[in-house]
């Protein structure tokens, strides 16, 4: 069947400058970014969970510390708890995603780059209480090198029929091409899908979203921050980029899926939204309810990244 177009979708589009800021950086200017966000709506409790993530710049300790925070309305958030990343033994914290599961308790699937390794790889944690997760409890669930592949981070998780699907982000299959005398450069990222029946061991990985590796604004970067079923199908926000180095600046385009796990890029000239000062990016959708929320990260006139939410409500 043929991809929809952009403008199927124009009813979700929204002004990101006009989001409710819910978290600011620690510091202003270039590096000092808050989000590597993902939010969980809990329907015993009826509050959004929300895991977020600081940076500072890459010379003062990166992702240094996440949090777990909670909401009655989505907007005005609460810390519930928090970790840094020596109780990871980690160099740098990024993605994370908690959920409740199927027997009520609470998971946190989590990413960060091992210190010393230089590899990013996901791990779970598992309590009664969002208070009380420990770090020192975690277990490795999606190591790269159990796959043969250089790192895996970003987690997505859904339930889904009784399984735990997560999407990760790896690298491409796209390789650097050599033409004659020419080097063209590979792809960046691209999504994986893995499903396990009880959310502890993933034995396998599949690529659903890749890079066309073109020179586009979306050309070499395939992250996938979230989905939305809808109109019969599966609508996802990703992260794309010209090159591998648009790792803190990208753009959110829209991908489609409506017969199988493979995701394809809805055709786009530019990004779907964006800062007049740089990226939207990692932009979570939300479904609850009361409509849609969209979770993402802002570059303001400084540099600097704040977390954002803006409510779409769908009739």
């Amino acid at each position: 069947m043929p991809l929809p177009s952009e403008s199927e979708f124009d009813f979700l589009r929204f002004d990101p400058q006009k989001g409710t800021v819910i978290r600011r950086p620690r510091g202003s200017g270039y590096g000092y970014w808050v989000g590597g966000h993902k939010v969980f709506w809990d329907e015993t409790t009826e509050q959004y969970v929300l895991f977020y993530r600081e940076r500072s710049p890459l010379e003062m300790s990166r992702g240094g510390k996440c949090f777990l925070a909670t909401s009655s309305d989505g907007s005005i958030f609460h810390d519930v708890w928090s970790a840094t990343k020596e109780e990871f033994a980690a160099a740098s914290i990024e993605v994370g995603h908690c959920v409740r599961d199927y027997d009520g308790r609470w998971r946190l699937y989590v990413s960060y780059e091992v210190a010393g390794a230089r590899h990013w790889r996901v791990d779970l944690l598992e309590a009664d209480s969002l208070e009380s997760f420990q770090a020192q409890s975690r277990r490795t669930v999606l190591g790269p090198g159990a796959f043969g592949v250089g790192s895996l981070k970003d987690p997505v998780v859904y339930l889904i029929n009784g399984e735990y699907w997560v999407y990760v982000v790896g690298r491409s299959r796209s390789v650097p091409r050599v033409q004659g005398n020419r080097i063209e450069i590979g792809g960046g990222d691209a999504t994986f899908l893995s499903k396990s029946k009880d959310g502890r061991y993933f034995s396998s990985l599949d690529y659903v979203f890749e890079p066309p590796n073109t020179n586009t604004w979306h050309g070499r970067r395939a992250r996938i921050n979230s989905i939305i079923a809808i109109k019969g199908g599966l609508l996802a926000l990703y992260d794309g980029g010209m090159t591998g180095y648009d790792i803190y600046e990208e753009w959110c385009g829209l991908a489609w899926n409506d017969d199988d796990n493979r995701f394809e890029r809805i055709e786009q000239s530019e990004p779907w939204i964006r800062s007049p000062w740089g990226c939207v990016r990692y932009v979570y959708a939300l479904e609850t309810p009361k409509g849609i929320s969209f979770y993402y990260e802002f570059t303001c006139p400084d540099g600097s990244h704040d977390l954002r939410v803006t409510h779409v409500g769908i009739t």
